[in-house]
């Protein structure tokens, strides 16, 4: 619960600033249409005779130097980026520090950019008043959304990289002790802490051990990005072959002629060992979870491949956990849970999924048609 109402405070202090902000630039447009327009207000007047030289050299004279500015330090964080990611290899806390630091000056160079560009439309003398106040007006709902984004995203990578920084001594002196375990499909990494899994340490061990087996050095600032892209995904995008293509941009493998229904969610953390065969698919709302954390143990996590075989299909709000093979053209039940391989031609449901019957030659042919 604790961490439930502290996510909770967390977006509202992120809305009440954007809101805030929202709230004065409307104000701000109202009295300038109410001054312009309608009738004169004398302070408004004597507030802009007082302001406006000040504020046409940072909005107006400047922009190019701000602009270029701006265009050097997204190069110069992007050399520490690469730097960073580069050293974490050999140098894991070191490296890691680094970059998370390059991805908060990344997001706070774009939220400063942003609200400079959109504030400049007032003062640019290029265009007319009418046509700087129908932009200005134009991009407030876009600031707004833009300015709440980014700020939830920088307090992220803020309090992560906080988090790296404090945990410096004890990746030094007193780095804990840890065993892999491969039980069939299933790899655990056994931490000897008596630390949650997901603090630095723990979680740079992990890397570590994902590192040597090819995956990505910032798994867990990736993960973060994809579970971005997986909302994009479940909420702005309705075409199969749509979803498909942002799904593999996340790393996940999926054949031809595959149907991954709306509200689908891949795991976020190693999206790379899902893998749907041709002709496969799953319905609404299907939960692929390739790791777990939630273990006895707590310094414990484990991780597995999922494969969907060819013309397999998953039920509409199924959960498929860490090293299932759903065998080919098997069928799922809907709202099952799914902890054991499923033979080919089956049909399972329930929580945990069982084997109900097999299919029957003709519906294994009607399964197996090619499109």
């Amino acid at each position: 619960m604790s961490k439930v109402s502290g996510k909770m405070k967390f977006w509202s202090k992120g809305f009440i600033i954007s809101f805030i902000f929202l709230v004065l630039n409307t104000l701000l447009i109202v009295l300038l249409i109410i001054n312009r327009i309608f009738f004169s207000i004398p302070w408004i007047d004597s507030l802009y005779t007082f302001l406006r030289p000040w504020l046409l050299r940072i909005f107006y004279n400047y922009t190019i130097v701000v602009y270029a500015g701006t265009f050097i330090g997204y190069a110069l964080l992007l050399i520490i980026y690469v730097f960073g990611y580069n050293l974490a290899k050999v140098k894991h806390m070191t490296g890691s520090i680094i970059y998370v630091f390059s991805l908060l000056g990344f997001v706070f160079v774009t939220f400063i950019a942003s609200h400079y560009a959109y504030f400049s439309i007032l003062f640019n003398q290029d265009l007319t008043l009418n046509t700087r106040l129908m932009l200005f007006i134009l991009f407030l709902p876009i600031t707004f959304a833009l300015g709440l984004f980014l700020f939830l995203v920088n307090t992220d990578f803020l309090i992560f990289f906080k988090d790296l920084v404090k945990a410096r001594k004890i990746w030094k002196k007193k780095r804990p002790e840890f065993e892999i375990e491969v039980k069939g499909k299933i790899t655990n990494i056994n931490i000897d802490t008596e630390e949650h899994i997901f603090t630095p340490v723990p979680m740079l061990i992990i890397a570590q051990y994902l590192q040597s087996k090819g995956y990505s050095v910032s798994w867990f600032v990736r993960g973060a990005f994809n579970h971005l892209i997986s909302l994009i995904i479940t909420y702005l995008t309705g075409w199969p072959r749509a979803r498909n293509i942002l799904f593999r941009f996340t790393g996940m493998k999926i054949g031809k002629n595959c149907h991954i229904s709306q509200k689908a969610i891949p795991d976020p953390i190693l999206p790379e060992l899902i893998e749907f065969e041709e002709g496969s698919g799953c319905g609404i709302g299907v939960k692929l979870l390739t790791h777990n954390a939630m273990n006895i143990q707590h310094g414990s996590f484990s991780f597995g491949p999922i494969k969907i075989c060819k013309n397999a299909r998953i039920g509409a709000y199924s959960v498929v956990l860490p090293g299932v093979i759903v065998g080919e053209g098997s069928i799922i039940g809907a709202n099952s849970l799914v902890s054991e391989d499923i033979p080919p031609f089956s049909i399972a449901f329930g929580s945990p999924a069982k084997v109900v019957r097999e299919l029957t030659e003709d519906e294994k042919k009607l399964v197996s048609k090619e499109y």
